[in-house]
């Protein structure tokens, strides 16, 4: 007889740099900020931050920029930047999104999501791009104390679906992301977005895939589905 597959319970999503194509608005956005208030603030400063809380952020800005930098006054400007920008353009989705979400929800997962994003914020989002429908559990960057890199969004994820951390499969685009689930203990497939994982973060890897579409047929491959 062939070998069993591994059954998959319930899939946690990350949001911005996954779901939709934010991070290189986020990063024109620094970049313009950065101008406005006279410091250089580019990708290359800002690839370390990429899924990061909010006060790991604030602490690698004033480590870098000098313990004066206002950092929420340079958000606010990065953010006003963002607004008007979706209010024009609208949400990038990544390719897939929505197919993949469709797949789960036919196949009876649990889905989650677990984002370093605020709450206000996300939702607005997540009802922009018309997905909030899709999410059984919705865990956001101020519900918990402690942010990505450390386990405790993914943590609090697998608890609010009713599953184990090693029955939850994580899909994340940032290396902060990756720490944070796999220290959690949850399976990562990594869909990388601005930085390409390195080998410490390759390790961690359950699988790597180009795109989500990708992991539709990894789900497929891998799991009873």
């Amino acid at each position: 007889m062939p070998p069993k597959k591994k059954m998959c319970k319930a899939v946690i999503f990350d949001m911005d740099g996954l779901m939709f194509d934010t991070e290189k608005i986020y990063s024109r956005a620094w970049a313009y900020a950065g101008e406005k208030i006279g410091y250089k603030i580019d990708d290359e400063f800002l690839n370390p931050l990429r899924g990061a809380n909010r006060k790991m952020c604030v602490e690698y800005f004033r480590e870098r920029l000098g313990s004066s930098f206002d950092y929420e006054y340079a958000r606010r400007i990065r953010s006003e930047y963002v607004q008007k920008y979706l209010e024009k353009e609208g949400i990038p989705c990544k390719p897939g999104l929505y197919e993949l979400m469709n797949f789960l929800k036919e196949k009876n997962f649990k889905i989650a999501l677990a984002t370093s994003t605020f709450k206000k914020e996300a939702e607005r989002y997540l009802h922009m791009a018309d997905v909030y429908k899709y999410f059984d559990v919705l865990v956001y960057g101020d519900m918990v104390a402690r942010g990505k890199p450390h386990p405790d969004i993914y943590l609090k994820a697998s608890e609010y679906i009713n599953e184990s951390p090693g029955n939850c499969f994580v899909l994340e685009d940032s290396c902060n992301g990756v720490l944070s689930a796999a220290s959690a203990g949850c399976r990562v497939i990594m869909v990388p977005d601005e930085v390409e994982p390195d080998y410490e973060i390759s390790c961690l890897l359950y699988k790597k895939c180009n795109s989500l579409n990708d992991v539709i047929e990894c789900i497929k491959a891998e799991f009873i589905c």
